[in-house]
């Protein structure tokens, strides 16, 4: 795949800065250069002189010095000078003498004018359970310090010791899950961009720029003499977004809903990344450093800018698109779009500006956007107006209509028939029409046909549940065949051995750092997916599991603003490094760190814990993730779960992301019983997240009207910051208390309030919503009247309790909003939990 030259440069690139990593483990006054350290690590690792005589010589002084000659010296001054326009963040600062721990990136966004306190990344595990919040500290004790990477890297050098080294992606994701919280720079300078994305973004640049200067000099020695020019607009960002992705995970039938919905989503996020490798493998043979980032539906790598790439790109737009547009018939799409760089769009603004990098990131974004309205573009011709489809008596899918095949033909002899098999065991028959090639299958004891993709949907869904360790991406085609091009298959066997096991093989564990667990002659990582579980095949399974009113929710949340954080929240300290840092850090968060509620249980009167054992209820049985990635996130699962998982993301987000005033969430739930279509229910739930996006709510505590970082649940009118939301769960945990739990008396007997409370509750709401527009205070005083009497009448043990909610109601500034106009959502919520379960 790659020449023995553009092996070294890749490994040259990514190990150039490993000594920093080791210099760490001990003291100032004993530590060696780390360009020293670098070559002796590569060489002793990969016995190659050459490879240690580049990353030696990776510095401008040092090069100067050395006697390099011919393609080594080439490689050298490559990453030389790909080191130096991916470090542009990197700027003296005296005051740092001592080294200190990676910067939080979070604590440089500023889109608000409001500063956040420096953060530090300590050094932990990059999985979910291990990982430790960015801390707010500013002095750390050097032995401390030096102990804790000398154990990180003790435990580093055991593992890439035993790796393959001809595998380059699995050298790559050692490297990430070892370099991540390393910071790239320490000794008076301050870093927060990673070790990791430092020498990724190294070898990223290194190759596309090697690959741009062979081309233009045609592989001769010439090249030597213009590495430093940053004028040429060398490279190039391509960007690549699937479209269609909500409208087509939704569109699914009723039946085994649970499992299709987890299935397909599982089955796009795949379907991404392998096109992400054919690009990088069959198109544009890059490396996996390349890859910048793949989530949320869209990926971006970098490329050189050569006229064989731009021909390449061309034609692979026009590839897929029709690729597409034959499997999905526009249901589902793919844009691709590119933006021109230079050095200079990749070095440090000296000038303190806004940094270019920053703005060409914006641009290329609105690139696809634009593009997105000329779907097909690529491929018109005037056949799409000509008649098409299937005529005559027409057997259509069950659950989504699309036509299949003429009736006729199902008794035909032309047709081929076969038996497969699900997951769990359950037959169905497979066909296959020998003239137009059309692919369905029928539902096990009945007549009626599905299409292959609800098939699949159903499959992975039910592999899932099974439980799945590793994937093998392969490009052959072997289970789930992606646009002809490439696939993947699944596995629960973590020493699985394919027929096309090989160097073009990927296999990944699934949410699983260790990946000396995988065995064969595959390149081998690890995968975070947001959702490693499923509670079962139907809805109707968990509606009675929850407690109170047996419905089911949707979940759907969003990060505000997240375009104009990589816009304008890095200013003139926006560069390349820190971008992609800041995309990382969001992406490990939602697609690995929430699953963190797999271990939780619950109750409605403590709400979550960590604790698995603490409760009866165990979150995972009640709650799935459908999908988690980029920083949208879909969970559905029994309703009365939802709320406190809402809290707690946000809770975690804001400690994730340093409490940084820049960064927040807004969120809508809906609710909806089991026999709903699920899409619909997908649908509310994201009008209720817009509404607490779009809609001002008056924030009385600073006199202003706000939108955004709110949550609308139960009353689609009126949305609330997710303080006023933990105002109103506590109400509700008290409420439920009483009614439900109960509460000791002067006698230390149990006693319980009347559900009539709930009434009280509703009606005062009321008052206080006709009061608006006519007597304003007429509520108070009958709220005063209404809640004194329940007090005296259950005086032992509830009467002081209720009196002070009377207080609360009346003159409470716990909340944003006043606690009245949230009256509403604390008694439907309250009567919701304590609703019987229907027989």
């Amino acid at each position: 795949m790659y020449s023995n030259e553009e092996k070294t440069l890749i490994l040259g690139a990514l190990f150039h800065d490993i000594g920093k990593f080791q210099q760490r483990c001990v003291p100032i006054s004993q530590r060696e250069k780390h360009q020293l350290l670098s070559s002796g690590f590569v060489n002793k690792l990969f016995e190659n002189d050459s490879l240690a005589n580049i990353v030696l010589n990776h510095h401008n002084s040092d090069l100067k010095k050395s006697r390099l000659s011919g393609a080594i010296r080439m490689i050298a001054e490559v990453i030389c000078e790909a080191d130096n326009l991916a470090s542009g963040e990197r700027k003296p600062d005296l005051d740092v003498k001592n080294q200190q721990p990676l910067e939080s990136i979070f604590t440089r966004i500023n889109i608000k004018k409001d500063n956040c306190p420096l953060h530090f990344q300590t050094i932990c595990d990059l999985y979910f359970n291990n990982y430790h919040f960015p801390i707010n500290k500013t002095v750390f004790d050097l032995k401390d310090l030096e102990s804790i990477y000398k154990e990180h890297w003790k435990t580093f050098i055991e593992e890439i010791n035993t790796a393959d080294k001809e595998e380059i992606e699995t050298i790559f994701y050692i490297l990430k899950k070892y370099l991540w919280c390393i910071p790239s720079s320490s000794y008076k300078t301050r870093s927060d961009v990673s070790l990791f994305e430092h020498s990724k973004i190294t070898a990223a640049i290194a190759v596309a720029m090697y690959k741009f200067l062979m081309e233009k000099f045609k592989g001769t020695i010439e090249a030597l003499k213009d590495f430093e020019n940053r004028e040429e607009f060398r490279y190039q960002l391509i960007l690549a977004d699937m479209t269609g992705i909500q409208n087509y995970i939704y569109n699914i039938g009723h039946k085994g809903a649970a499992k299709a919905l987890k299935g397909r989503s599982f089955f796009l996020q795949q379907m991404l990344d392998n096109i992400a490798y054919y690009i990088l493998d069959e198109k544009l043979n890059l490396p996996i450093t390349n890859l910048i980032y793949s989530s949320g539906g869209k990926f971006y790598i970098f490329a050189p800018n050569t006229v064989t790439i731009n021909k390449v790109i061309e034609e692979t737009k026009r590839e897929l698109e029709l690729k597409f547009l034959n499997e999905y018939q526009g249901s589902l799409g793919i844009i691709i779009d590119k933006i021109l760089l230079n050095g200079k769009d990749l070095e440090y603004n000296e000038q303190g500006k806004d940094h270019p990098i920053s703005e060409k990131w914006d641009e290329l974004n609105s690139f696809v956007e634009r593009e997105k309205r000329r779907k097909l573009s690529n491929n018109w011709n005037y056949e799409f107006f000509e008649p098409s489809g299937i005529d005559g008596e027409i057997e259509k899918c069950a659950y989504t209509g699309k036509p299949l095949i003429k009736k006729e033909y199902l008794s035909n002899e032309k047709t081929l028939t076969a038996e497969v098999k699900l997951s769990d065991k359950s037959e169905v028959k497979f066909i296959k029409h020998s003239i137009d090639r059309n692919v369905f299958y029928q539902i096990p004891g009945t007549d009626d046909y599905i299409t292959s993709e609800q098939f699949i949907s159903q499959k992975i869904g039910g592999q899932l549940k099974s439980g799945v360790n590793s994937i093998i991406f392969n490009n052959q085609l072997i289970d789930y065949s992606i646009l002809d091009i490439n696939s993947f298959t699944l596995s629960n066997e973590l020493t699985y051995q394919s027929k096309f096991d090989s160097k073009n093989s990927r296999q990944f564990l699934i949410n699983d750092l260790d990946i000396s667990k995988l065995k064969g002659n595959t390149n081998k990582g690890f995968k975070f997916y947001g959702g490693d579980w499923r509670f079962g095949d139907y809805y109707g399974e968990i509606v009675n599991k929850g407690v109170g009113i047996p419905r089911l929710g949707v979940l759907r949340l969003d990060v505000d603003n997240l375009g104009l954080i990589f816009k304008e929240g890095l200013g003139k300290h926006a560069t390349f490094g820190r971008v992609v840092q800041l995309s990382s850090m969001l992406d490990f968060f939602f697609t690995h760190y929430l699953n963190k509620i797999k271990d939780f249980s619950w109750n409605p009167v403590e709400g979550l814990s960590d604790d698995k054992n603490k409760f009866e209820i165990i979150v995972q049985k009640l709650v799935e993730i459908v999908y988690s990635g980029g920083d949208d996130v879909f969970i559905v699962g029994h309703w009365s779960v939802l709320p406190d998982l809402a809290l707690w993301i946000n809770d975690e987000f804001q400690k994730f992301t340093c409490n940084n005033p820049n960064f927040s969430i807004s969120a809508g739930i809906s609710l909806f019983d089991d026999k709903y279509p699920i899409y619909k229910a997908a649908i509310e739930a994201g009008d209720y997240e817009t509404i607490a996006k779009q809609k001002e709510r008056k924030n009385r505590t600073i006199e202003s009207e706000k939108t955004k970082n709110a949550i609308c649940f139960l009353d689609e009118t009126t949305p609330v910051s997710w303080t006023d939301l933990k105002q109103i769960s506590n109400w509700v945990r008290k409420f439920y208390t009483w009614l439900d739990v109960g509460i000791k008396n002067s006698k230390n007997e149990d006693k319980k309030i009347s559900k009539g409370l709930i009434s009280r509750l509703y009606s005062i709401y009321y008052e206080f919503e006709q009061g608006k527009y006519k007597n304003w205070a007429k509520w108070r005083w009958r709220a005063s009247y209404s809640l004194s009497r329940l007090a005296r009448q259950y005086e032992d043990p509830f009467g002081k309790e209720l009196r002070n909610f009377a207080a609360e109601l009346f003159t409470s500034n716990n909340t944003e909003q006043e606690l009245i106009q949230l009256l509403n959502i604390i008694a439907n919520w309250t009567d919701l939990l304590t609703r019987k379960k229907e027989k």
